[in-house]
């Protein structure tokens, strides 16, 4: 199969970039031809695959319009300056759909590949498959129904502006998802909220995102990462969406019953900093620690030295650090619409509402197993992350998925790389 594709792809940049990677690398290992373009400076030549003979990297870079940018730099503010970056990202997407379409018509391609984005563009009679980072407009459903902390927290300015960004984007949704002639998304959960935005059911597939079993596995010689306390870990952005305020409450909750237990925190404020003065105000800080950031090297140990990966979001397409927690053979605790919590088994404490009382009863069941049987938890989660997230599965079948939309020839013996 010849694969023209667009991606967001790093091999170690985590999350769905990684997860692209791998899937791009498998396609390439089954003798598919992957032809990649970019905007150079954002997708960046990925070493690890232009090993391969049957890859192809396209970079486009527009150096005039940057170079324009740059020189009218110190005039534009605020909003203008995202105007000016969203019109250079639509013509450099321009630019590379003319340069697809023309290697199109010389050497035809099977299939447009969108990866981590929604279908950016298409070229005449080429069939559209793209898997998204998460169905539209859930993002802005959870904002409306927390909005009275942010606007608490951050102001009614800052609500009003996401009002308005999300209208546009559900008009960019809706443009996307009418190119496609198939579309994935990461559980289940989210493909029931595609199918309601519009989309024929038989045309939305649900499939996890893989991971490296390799690199994130489990090894006991790891030290815990607070001795003499249980870890719960949360490692993400933070955002409105993500809770931070439930796992707090919960948190204080569970401090009330036992003192054994510690809670850090790992991740960037977004676009709602404010949210910085719930650690701030946690009423008991010598449990609690936070840190914005974590080399990408040190979150396989990272995760091995804790006891429980917490991931308290509302509306999770699918959390990459719940599926990297089960690669390392760690329990987790997810809410009720939580995608990942799909593929977790018994491995997953899921709590059935969005109160701190039922969080808190998550987390003390999750202690709790964990003190009776840990090594049986610990096996189950590696058991469904196998089962779960090993490449060559998820390829299995995004393979079926491209051959059902393009009715693609049998697939060709692999290819080996050189070098």
């Amino acid at each position: 199969m010849r694969i023209a594709c667009y991606a967001l792809v790093e091999q170690h940049a985590g999350s769905v970039a990684s997860a692209n990677y791998l899937i791009l690398e498998e396609l390439l290992r089954r003798g598919h031809q992957v032809d990649l373009f970019a905007k150079a400076d954002f997708v960046r030549r990925p070493e690890g695959l232009v090993r391969w003979p049957n890859f192809q990297y396209e970079g486009v870079l527009l150096e005039r319009l940057h170079a324009l940018r740059d020189r009218w730099r110190p005039l534009l503010r605020g909003g203008l300056e995202r105007l000016v970056e969203d019109w250079i990202y639509q013509r450099h997407v321009a630019a590379i759909a003319h340069r697809l379409a023309e290697q199109h018509r010389t050497d035809p391609y099977d299939v447009l590949l969108f990866l981590g984005v929604g279908a950016q563009f298409q070229v005449a009679g080429l069939p559209v498959v793209a898997w998204l980072q998460g169905p539209p407009q859930t993002e802005w459903q959870a904002i409306h129904r927390l909005r009275h902390q942010l606007i608490a927290l951050s102001g009614r300015g800052l609500y009003w502006k996401l009002w308005a960004f999300y209208r546009h984007r559900q008009w960019i949704a809706r443009r996307q998802l009418a190119r496609c002639q198939a579309i994935i998304c990461g559980s289940a959960w989210s493909r029931e909220h595609v199918i309601a935005f519009g989309v024929p059911a038989e045309q939305v597939f649900a499939l996890p995102y893989p991971f490296d079993l390799e690199l994130f596995r489990p090894d006991p010689s790891v030290p815990p990462r607070h001795p003499g306390r249980r870890t719960l870990l949360w490692l993400g952005r933070i955002d409105p969406r993500k809770r931070l305020d439930l796992m707090l409450e919960a948190f204080a909750l569970l401090l009330e019953k036992r003192r054994d237990v510690h809670l850090e925190i790992i991740g960037r404020f977004t676009y709602a900093p404010e949210y910085r003065r719930l650690i701030e105000t946690f009423p008991f800080p010598e449990h609690l620690t936070y840190a914005p950031h974590i080399a990408r090297t040190q979150v396989p140990d990272l995760l091995r030295s804790v006891d429980v990966v917490v991931q308290p979001s509302e509306d999770e397409n699918f959390g990459s650090t719940v599926a990297e927690a089960l690669c390392c053979g760690k329990p987790v605790v997810v809410g009720p619409t939580n995608g990942t919590g799909e593929y977790c088994g018994e491995a997953a404490f899921r709590f059935d509402r969005y109160a701190p009382e039922a969080l808190c009863a998550a987390l003390e069941a999750a202690l709790q197993t964990i003190e009776a049987n840990p090594s049986g938890l610990a096996e189950r989660a590696r058991q469904m992350a196998e089962q779960q997230f090993d490449v060559r599965h998820v390829v299995d079948r995004l393979e079926a998925i491209l051959t059902r939309t393009v009715g693609a020839q049998p697939v060709r013996m692999p290819v080996q790389p050189t070098g």
